[in-house]
């Protein structure tokens, strides 16, 4: 399963409850505060990733975010 905290770098949440925030500048960082629409973009990531989908690359921008995927054939 894809996990974004580990994708960025940083260790995986065992209680599930961190959030990732980015902003447009592409900067993210950590926070316990629970954010619904961060929980269904991490829903969204994490179901790609079951999928069989890796996430390569984000890019930010000011209204949303780009996703890059690769799967093997």
């Amino acid at each position: 399963m894809l996990n974004i905290r580990e994708k960025l770098g940083h260790p995986a949440d065992p209680a599930g409850s961190g959030v990732v925030y980015c902003d447009t500048e592409g900067e993210c960082f950590f926070d316990d505060a629970p954010n619904p629409y961060v929980e269904a973009i991490v829903h969204i990531l994490n179901e790609k990733g079951q999928e069989g989908w890796e996430l390569v690359q984000v890019a930010s921008r000011e209204a949303d975010f780009i996703c890059i995927w690769r799967r093997a054939l």
